[in-house]
């Protein structure tokens, strides 16, 4: 049971190892923060969260009735390695809740960056002298601004799109009546040509008929004189 409480404690050792190397390591490689080193800042709190109970374990092993075979000199020695190691932890941990007001400000610089340059913070999330005035919350009140002014140039825009979209179905509603009016009117001039058509070929008609009577009027006045002609010379021979 003495071998099992040391496997654990250097099992708890090289998490509490593990961990301070990947602190060192963000900072070192991401000291302003982003999206790694919130990765790896998440992945120390999940190791520093095993270490805790691997200490709790190793505490209680050492108040329990199992390594009842150990000295009290080496019981004491124990505990004062849970305790170092323990310290340890806490030290981590407070590294690590050091750090998050400056990751939160990158996160809270990085929106306000990524809101369209609307507000004081630079592009792409990089401190400037109107925002280095502000602490957490100003940087969250700019950012709600910037946001709120975003809802209402959008909410300006919809209403401008939707007055166009009202004037262009009021074009389209004139475009087809005029094009109606143009189908009526083409409809009205093929009518009335049909019908000149027509009244040009009964004209053509009336005027061949109109000839022939001449002719035959004609034909009836001369035949007339030569009537008339004819009764006279009869008289005036009898006459003789």
């Amino acid at each position: 049971m003495e071998d099992q409480w040391l496997a654990d404690y250097e099992a708890a050792q090289q998490t509490a190892n593990e961990t301070l190397q990947l602190i060192q390591e963000r900072n070192l490689q991401f000291p302003e923060g982003g999206p790694e080193a919130s990765r790896i800042t998440a992945t120390c709190r999940r190791k520093l969260g095993t270490l805790g109970g691997l200490l709790d374990g190793l505490r209680t092993s050492l108040e329990g009735p199992q390594l009842a075979g150990l000295t009290e000199n080496e019981r004491n020695r124990r505990r004062d390695l849970v305790a170092a190691l323990r310290s340890r932890r806490e030290q981590m941990l407070a590294s690590l809740k050091r750090e998050a007001p400056r990751a939160a400000r990158d996160t809270l610089l990085a929106g306000s960056g990524s809101s369209g340059g609307l507000a004081a913070a630079g592009a792409g999330g990089r401190e400037t002298d109107a925002t280095a005035e502000l602490g957490n919350r100003g940087l969250l009140s700019m950012q709600q601004q910037v946001m709120q002014q975003q809802d209402d140039a959008l909410e300006s825009l919809e209403r401008t799109v939707v007055g166009t979209k009202h004037i262009a179905l009021q074009i389209n509603e004139e475009a087809e009546l005029h094009n109606r009016l143009l189908d009526e009117l083409d409809e009205g001039v093929e009518g009335t040509s049909s019908r000149l058509a027509a009244a040009q070929r009964r004209l053509k008609l009336v005027m061949r008929r109109s000839g022939s009577c001449k002719t035959m009027v004609l034909l009836f006045l001369v035949a007339v004189v030569l009537v008339v002609v004819a009764v006279i010379g009869f008289k005036i021979a009898v006459h003789l």
